[in-house]
């Protein structure tokens, strides 16, 4: 009976084992799932915002969506990269003695991973701009002014008088 009541125990403390870790792969899937469905909802809510302060036809919107496919995994590629080296850089400058020549690489990776983002944020825009007709030019011209914040740039510039300043009133 002692030898059978063990057997029990660890037969149930397998299958306990078993249950938590089917419950935590069920956990775990629910909230990827969630996830990649918030990044894809918040896709289509730049695009839907796009699509309403341009006036786009849906034929239009239709199109400019199917060239930036491409893009929009790349950037998010991108991202994942700069997020990865930013905890790189955060490990480094918490380690005990902290290796200038390695944060100093770690940065250069940043600025590249940077540089890559605007690549693909011009793509995005380029493709934007070739199904505008010249009134939504004009209307996106005004719109990634907004979006780029040039005024506030403007606004810390030491110059008294720019150039750029008075492009910004145009």
């Amino acid at each position: 009976m002692n030898k059978k009541q063990r057997i029990i125990n660890w037969l149930s403390i397998f299958l306990l084992v078993i249950n938590i870790s089917a419950f935590a792969t069920l956990l775990l899937m629910n909230n990827k799932t969630i996830s990649s469905t918030s990044e894809t909802t918040e896709h289509y809510k730049s695009d839907k915002f796009l699509k309403d302060a341009l006036n786009l036809t849906e034929e239009q919107y239709e199109e400019v969506s199917a060239m930036d496919h491409k893009i929009f995994r790349i950037y998010q590629n991108i991202l994942d990269m700069q997020c990865e080296s930013n905890f790189k850089l955060m490990a480094e400058l918490s380690a005990e003695n902290p290796n200038q020549q390695k944060m100093d690489s770690i940065a250069k990776q940043i600025g590249g991973l940077y540089t890559g983002l605007k690549r693909q944020t011009i793509k995005h825009f380029m493709n934007i701009r070739s199904i505008c007709t010249d009134e939504q030019s004009i209307l996106l011209e005004k719109l990634l002014k907004d979006m780029m914040e040039l005024d506030d740039q403007c606004k810390f510039c030491n110059k008294e008088y720019c150039s750029r300043r008075e492009s910004l009133k145009r």
